[in-house]
């Protein structure tokens, strides 16, 4: 139970470096001697030290022969840091506790390898599945290469994200809208289809909470209806803007923004695409057309779906092109209340179960 108690403490420690050390996973560490916590430290940013120096720091000559919890198994290379392995064994830690061993094939096993090898004594898989969890994003792009996929949608209690004439401003409480910049800072990229720019003309934007940097703007925009017309967008005024098209390769910098127009044949290429630019979330806020398509395809990794208390009676459905069955495709994560909406969180059921 005690393992249990300060890992859940290295997963706080972890979950504060959310939309600042990407493409790197969220680690948190906590160093404890004799069941007193002595240090801590998480991954701040990337390129920065790492969770496990940062709480050997925190303890300083308190670490000897104490035990380390954190969330990811050390790394075991030199990249932009030296090794943690290294750190955590010239510390002197006796012990560390850990939740996931680290799916990177250059880390994988090895530093944990490495600690036993010193004579530490290894404890692996502590809340693992929470674990697995927290590092979701982190866990599907190193194992696939493609950014995790959330798809983000607002809508009426029948069902519906705009009127019949496409008017969707504003179906949720000013509550909820903020969370959905939280949503796009903790992202690499946001994504929305060439219809929503050419109705809602948006930015894209994190405003209304603090983000280090600005998420890759994303337009699937098959025949560049939206690019032909770029002067009249304001999603061009900053930021780097990637568009997705079946028409043709392009690069230009306009206004405050560098846009790239990328030639491909469908989502999947789109997705390689993006994690070849270590993109590693993104981020799809509509709309119908877009969402009924990675959803059809089954491209998503997890669900946000804002239930607002207000009712249209007609209007456009979230997946209106999509074309299901009564078969279930989503299980329910959890439910959070926003002023008087409710966000619910899905993840999809592996077809295979």
């Amino acid at each position: 139970m005690e393992d249990e108690k300060f890992m859940r403490f290295a997963f706080r420690l972890a979950r504060l470096g959310r939309g600042f050390v990407s493409p790197n996973p969220l680690v948190g560490a906590v160093i404890v001697q004799r069941g007193r916590v002595v240090g801590i430290g998480y991954h701040r940013r990337y390129g920065e030290a790492h969770a496990e120096v940062r709480a050997i720091e925190d303890a300083g000559l308190d670490a000897v022969g104490g035990t380390m919890y954190v969330n990811l198994e050390p790394h075991s290379f030199h990249g932009k840091v030296p090794p943690c392995t290294d750190a955590i064994i010239r510390a002197g830690i006796s012990r560390v506790v850990i939740s996931n061993v680290d799916p990177n094939p250059r880390v994988s096993g090895k530093g944990i390898e490495i600690l036993r090898g010193a004579g530490l004594e290894v404890k692996v898989g502590v809340l693992e599945e929470e674990g697995r969890r927290l590092n979701e994003v982190f866990f599907k792009w190193i194992r696939t290469g493609k950014p995790f996929v959330s798809l983000k949608f607002a809508m009426t209690l029948d069902g519906f994200i705009a009127d019949p004439e496409g008017n969707s401003r504003w179906i949720t409480s000013a509550q909820s809208r903020r969370f959905v910049h939280k949503l796009r800072a903790w992202s690499d990229a946001v994504a929305v289809g060439a219809g929503t720019v050419l109705k809602d003309n948006p930015r894209l934007t994190v405003r209304d909470y603090y983000a280090p940097r600005q998420p890759v703007k994303v337009i699937f925009d098959r025949s560049l209806r939206v690019w032909n017309r770029w002067e009249d967008f304001q999603i061009f005024d900053e930021g780097e803007i990637v568009i997705f098209n079946a028409q043709e390769e392009f690069e230009v910098e306009v206004r405050q923004a560098h846009v790239r127009g990328v030639r491909v044949e469908n989502l999947e290429e789109a997705l390689d695409y993006l994690g070849k630019m270590n993109i590693t979330s993104l981020l799809v806020e509509g709309g119908s057309e877009i969402l009924s398509q990675f959803m059809e395809r089954g491209l998503y990794d997890k669900v946000y779906a804002f239930h607002a208390p207000k009712v249209l009676g007609r209007g456009i459905s979230p997946f209106g092109r999509f074309a299901g069955n009564l078969k279930e495709k989503l299980r329910l994560h959890r439910v959070k209340r926003l002023d008087g909406d409710v966000l619910a969180v899905y993840y999809p059921i592996d077809e295979g179960t």
